[in-house]
C-alpha cells in the first residue's frame, strides 16, 4: 500500500488536510465549502500537468469501484476522486442536493487547472451540473452510464430495501443513501437538463450496450438535451455493463482525452 505521509490541500474553505500515500494517489480530507462546511474525502492521483480530472460516483458512492482509474492515472492529467458528501468517514446524513454535491467539488474545480468532469450513473448529472456552474475552469465532461431517467424496472424494488428499518439500521450508506438520492434527484434534473441546450463545451457520452441497471436508452435521451450544434459524442462500449470504471478505464481515459483534445482546438 505504501507509506503514509502527513501534508495537506489548501482550500478555498481555509482548512488543511491529512493526506495519506496510497501507492500512485493520496488519500485527502478537507474542508468542503457546503453550508455549513463539511469535511469531506477525496483520492488524488498527483501531477504537474495543466489538465485535472475530476470524477463523481454513483450512488452509493465506493471508492473501490475507481481503483484501477486511480492507479493507471495518465502522467499528464491530474485525478481526482470525491467521496461525495453522505460518503465520506464520518458524515451521518444524506446530501440530496446537486448544489451541495458540487460545492464539495469546488476546491478541486476553481483554479488554475483546465478541468474535465466525469460522472457515473449518478454522477453523470453531477458532472454536467459542474460544467455548467463552472464555465470558466470546467472545459468539458464525460457521462458514464449517466442516470437521466429511471433504473431499470427490477433495479427499484431492491433500492426499496433501503428503507426497511432492519437494511436501514445495517448498511445505511449502501441502499438507504442511495434510494434517497434516486428519489431527490427528480425534483432537480428538469431544471439541469434545461441549461444544456446552451453549453458550448464538448461533452462524451459513453453507455455499455450490456448495462443491466440504467438503460441506453438515458444516453439517446441525454444527448437530446444538447443543442442542435452542441459539441457532444455518443459512443457505445461493446460489452459494456454498468461499471465500465472499474471493466475499462481505458476507455473512460480515451474520452477524456477526446474531451480535451476538442476543447483545445486545432493544434
Amino acid at each position: 500500500m505504501g507509506a503514509r505521509k502527513s501534508g495537506g490541500l489548501q482550500g478555498p474553505a481555509g482548512a488543511v488536510v491529512g493526506v495519506a500515500l496510497t501507492g500512485s494517489y493520496r488519500e485527502l480530507l478537507y474542508d468542503a465549502p457546503l453550508s455549513p462546511p463539511i469535511r469531506n474525502q477525496a483520492w488524488i492521483a498527483e501531477r504537474d500537468a495543466p489538465w485535472r480530472l475530476v470524477i463523481f460516483p454513483g450512488t452509493p458512492a465506493r471508492k473501490y469501484l475507481f481503483e484501477r482509474m486511480l492507479r493507471t492515472a495518465p502522467s499528464d492529467i491530474e485525478v481526482v476522486l470525491l467521496a461525495r458528501p453522505g460518503y465520506a468517514k464520518g458524515h451521518a446524513q444524506a446530501y440530496l442536493n446537486f448544489d451541495d454535491q458540487v460545492a464539495a467539488a469546488a476546491p478541486f474545480l476553481d483554479g488554475a487547472k483546465k478541468v474535465v468532469t466525469l460522472g457515473v450513473s449518478y454522477g453523470g448529472e453531477l458532472a454536467l451540473k459542474a460544467l455548467v456552474d463552472h464555465p470558466d475552469t470546467v472545459k468539458g465532461a464525460v457521462t458514464v452510464a449517466a442516470l437521466i431517467t429511471e433504473p431499470r424496472p427490477w433495479v427499484q424494488p431492491f433500492v426499496d430495501l433501503g428503507g426497511a428499518p432492519v437494511v436501514r439500521s445495517l448498511v445505511p450508506r449502501t441502499l438507504h443513501y442511495a434510494r434517497a438520492e434516486v428519489a431527490g434527484r427528480r425534483a432537480q434534473i428538469g431544471p439541469l437538463f434545461a441549461r444544456l441546450k446552451d453549453v458550448t463545451a464538448p461533452v462524451t457520452i459513453l453507455h455499455g450496450d450490456a448495462d443491466h441497471l440504467v438503460s441506453r436508452n438515458d444516453a439517446r435521451t441525454l444527448k437530446g438535451y444538447f443543442g442542435a450544434n452542441a459539441d457532444v459524442e455518443l459512443k457505445t462500449i461493446r460489452g459494456g455493463t454498468h461499471f465500465l470504471e472499474m471493466q475499462s478505464p481505458k476507455a473512460l481515459y480515451l474520452a477524456v482525452r477526446s474531451v480535451i483534445a476538442r476543447a483545445e482546438g486545432p493544434a
